[in-house]
């Protein structure tokens, strides 16, 4: 079943910004994938400066043939979260060094939260 894959100019903007263009070839194909596997990486758990980003998921990469622990993150959700997936957004692609992937994942998912209050 392939799943509607929401891409936002931001997160465009993030994987542009990458220096290294294996890397980026490496999130395309991610964002590729993610039509076809709703439960693509790791569910995030509440940790240390990730509690926003509870119940979204990470997928671990970096360019072909690197051998050390992957240096990017993509940050996704599924909505709605009740198993039944819809539509799957994807809220931030960097660096994971500082936790950098997360902060600006959870800053995007709270601007949104805040718009959404403001309009009901």
């Amino acid at each position: 079943m392939a799943h509607r894959v929401l891409v936002p100019q931001e997160v465009i903007d993030d994987i542009n910004a990458i220096a290294d263009q294996e890397v980026r070839r490496a999130a395309a194909k991610i964002l590729v994938a993610l039509r076809g596997g709703a439960h693509l990486g790791q569910e995030m758990y509440a940790r240390g400066g990730t509690e926003s980003l509870e119940g979204a998921r990470k997928i671990r990469f970096d360019e072909e043939g690197w051998h050390r622990k992957p240096r990017f993150r993509l940050v996704y959700e599924n909505r709605p979260h009740d198993g039944r997936v819809v539509v799957l957004i994807v809220r931030a692609v960097g660096r994971r060094d500082d936790l950098r992937a997360y902060r600006i994942a959870s800053g995007r998912r709270a601007r949104l939260l805040r718009r959404h209050l403001k309009g009901s």
